[in-house]
């Protein structure tokens, strides 16, 4: 179906045409009508498949120009990072309008996020943490708000952010739409859903936990670092084929070090994004990856979720991740919009049982693929997978009390001997006054 057959205005055409939109997601198609309607809607499908613009066409056809500087559409995300880019598709659809948007998020100058709140806007983008603590300074007021969206929310929860997003519904009027949009849904969504949204339609693109068809996946037993990394250099050389990838590490040390070795054999040709990195930084990052300026982006789950990105040809599973949720997240930064995409996971022996459960929820079944016979296994283990020598413990300076010298309860403690001559002093002193007033 095309977005003109459906009752959008002219300026909303034109700006999807200016961006060479033309079909309607399988998504798109089922809840832009239930969003329009009013109603409150789960959306559930893969990712990549449009989701964002499944609620922002509603949203901004319904939303009038008004002279209020209070916002009237609040959008919550999990990441900076998927905050400035869903503020970004505002900022496109809304060319041809008289709208304003705004996005907040941490990591950046809470003051002048502030000023820009008390400026106006019609449309607020932003993460739980920082538009609470705005909407606490009592420049943001949320009672003009009119729509709601939840964006990514199993995200936001395991995230911690759940006591955010209670104390924002708080502030919110009764008479609201409330809309949620994510790839998964999970028992904590469910009773987030039943606690603030009212009779909701469900609306279910694709199957939770099914992988994008056009995505071809692959995997190599490698159980070490240094073996891991041998194999992802001899790919990068070997195969032309990963020309933009995503390579995912288990956390913020891993990447730190995988960066500074992928940078010696491939010199300024990988990035790497993770909570620890600032938020310019990290939006530069991204913003090279988007114009091809970098081969790739080392990552951790940080960016698993939303971030739309075009052509990536590969998602590389460096270390696969615990969560089965967040390997549909990552193997869905490829394959987009309908193109086909590539995913290479390297597997230690012991995450066997792991990954079966993932290939499990996905119904899949992935082959392993030999191991390249010039590629070095190395038993050679870094700091961080060395088990620690009780040895080389440290030494504990001055113990209170040490192997052999009896039960702790028989130390003698100091006795504390108060010190009362000031006071009988004090004491004297007064009572000569007093004698002597008498006198």
């Amino acid at each position: 179906m095309k977005f003109e057959d459906i009752k959008l205005n002219k300026q909303l055409l034109s700006a999807l045409q200016q961006q060479g939109i033309t079909e309607m997601t399988p998504i798109q198609e089922k809840a832009i009508p239930k969003v329009l309607s009013g109603t409150d809607v789960i959306g559930i499908a893969q990712t990549g498949t449009g989701k964002t613009l499944a609620y922002l066409l509603p949203l901004l056809r319904d939303l009038k120009y008004a002279k209020t500087n209070q916002p009237r559409v609040l959008i919550l995300v999990p990441t900076r990072e998927l905050a400035v880019q869903v503020a970004t598709e505002v900022e496109k659809l809304t060319e041809f309008l008289s709208l304003r948007s705004l996005a907040v998020y941490g990591g950046t100058n809470i003051n002048t996020q502030k000023k820009a709140v008390h400026e106006g806007c019609d449309i607020i983008v932003g993460t739980p943490g920082r538009l609470y603590d705005i909407a606490m300074t009592g420049l943001l007021r949320l009672k003009d708000i009119k729509k709601v969206v939840i964006d990514e929310c199993d995200e936001m929860l395991s995230l911690g952010f759940r006591p955010q997003i209670q104390r924002i519904f708080d502030l919110l009027p009764e008479k609201r739409q409330n809309l949620l949009f994510s790839a998964t849904i999970t028992d904590e969504v469910e009773t987030l859903v039943s606690t603030f949204f009212r009779k909701t339609e469900k609306i279910i693109a694709a199957p939770s936990g099914t992988p994008l068809q056009k995505i071809n996946q692959t995997a190599y037993l490698a159980d070490n670092f240094n073996t891991k990394y041998n194999l992802l250099k001899h790919l990068l050389e070997q195969d032309e084929v990963i020309k933009k990838a995503f390579i995912f590490v288990q956390s913020r040390v891993y990447a730190d070090i995988l960066s500074e070795k992928i940078n010696i054999d491939f010199p300024d040709q990988f990035g790497v994004v993770h909570s620890n990195k600032s938020q310019n930084y990290r939006l530069r990052m991204v913003k090279e990856f988007k114009k091809d300026e970098l081969r790739g982006i080392i990552a951790t789950d940080l960016v698993a979720r939303g971030i739309d990105i075009d052509n990536v040809s590969h998602v590389i599973n460096f270390d696969l991740p615990d969560n089965k949720e967040n390997y549909i997240h990552r193997i869905g930064r490829t394959a987009r919009a309908e193109a086909e995409g590539n995913t290479i996971s390297f597997i230690k022996n012991s995450e066997k049982n792991n990954f079966e459960a993932i290939q499990d929820f996905m119904k899949v079944s992935i082959e392993f693929s030999a191991f390249p016979e010039n590629v070095n296994q190395t038993e050679e283990l870094i700091p961080l997978e060395q088990t620690p020598d009780i040895n080389e413990a440290p030494t504990v300076l001055n113990p209170k009390h040490s192997i052999g010298s009896g039960p702790k309860d028989e130390h003698k403690k100091k006795e504390f001997k108060r010190n009362i001559r000031p006071i009988e002093k004090k004491l004297e002193r007064k009572k000569q006054r007093k004698n002597k007033r008498k006198k």
